[in-house]
């Protein structure tokens, strides 16, 4: 479709680290333009693997992956990369400089785009991620949740077409995951294409469409995010639990108490609503 074309496509492809550990044993997949993604699996299923894969920052022993229309083994890629920002799980394998705003501002420099052209953008990134009191403080001494952002923001200044998260919820607290599933959401809505690996399936509902199942290499199962999530089966599989909200509306499904099972809070807010309602009325259930 010209509309939503195909920007990632992995054909076969297998990836051994030097010390002779298989972590990629022959994947292929496709993703379109302005898809959530979730590559969900369990940690060591080779998630972390893949996504390094896809930017480019390892190279297939086997296999092909393109990414907007170009091989990642190409020498040109590089140029390519440039559309793509990737957010590791471990900020301190991100942030390297002295201070927040050099962190921020080190892409753009690398590009060697136009100084005014950063400077605008690197005041709006900071506004945007509420971290501009940050700016001159050096990112060995924030907190994680404070990296967290300042990592975001690093891919963000770069405005990619491309978005790749490691883990991005691991270790947030509340107010901080709220705020980055919105981060994320919104980008999307923009036109990003969004790439989470993760084995947090409470935070899928809300940042994925699609859902590719990892494990041991391979590529398990793929499917529609309330349609993995509702299959205990295939999750079971890979070592994984459903939300907990699918979980127990799983339990009034199965007594016949709803039929459509809720997949987010939100969701599963709305069904509960509706149950006491019905239950005031004294009417069935629909």
């Amino acid at each position: 479709m010209t509309d939503n074309p195909i920007i990632i496509s992995a054909d076969d492809v297998k990836f051994s680290y030097p010390t002779g550990i298989a972590a990629i044993n022959g994947i292929s997949l496709q993703i379109t333009r302005g898809e959530r993604i979730a590559l969900l699996g369990p940690n060591g299923s080779g998630k972390s693997t893949l996504i390094l894969l896809i930017a480019g920052l390892l190279t297939p022993n086997s296999g092909d992956i393109t990414v907007f229309n170009e091989k990642t083994t190409s020498k040109t890629f590089q140029k390519t990369r440039s559309r793509i920002g990737i957010v590791f799980q471990d900020p301190d394998d991100q942030l390297f400089t002295p201070s927040v705003i050099e962190d921020i501002e080190y892409g753009p420099k690398n590009l060697k785009l136009p100084d005014q052209d950063i400077k605008t953008q690197s005041t709006y990134i900071l506004e945007k991620m509420n971290i501009t009191h940050l700016k001159h403080r050096p990112p060995h001494r924030l907190s994680f949740g404070e990296k967290k952002k300042v990592t975001l923001a690093t891919a963000l200044i770069l405005k990619p077409e491309l978005l790749i998260l490691d883990e991005p919820t691991a270790n947030l607290d509340l107010t901080s995951r709220r705020k980055l599933i919105d981060t994320l959401n919104e980008l999307n809505k923009n036109g990003t294409t969004i790439i989470i690996s993760t084995h947090d399936t409470e935070a899928i509902p809300e940042l994925a469409d699609r859902i590719i199942i990892i494990n041991n290499g391979l590529k398990l199962n793929e499917g529609k995010t309330n349609e993995i999530l509702q299959n205990k089966d295939i999750l079971e599989q890979s070592g994984l639990e459903p939300p907990a909200t699918v979980n127990l509306f799983t339990e009034l499904k199965n007594q016949g108490i709803i039929k459509k099972i809720p997949i987010t809070i939100e969701e599963g807010k709305e069904t509960l609503t509706q149950l006491i309602k019905n239950k005031q009325q004294n009417q069935p259930t629909t």
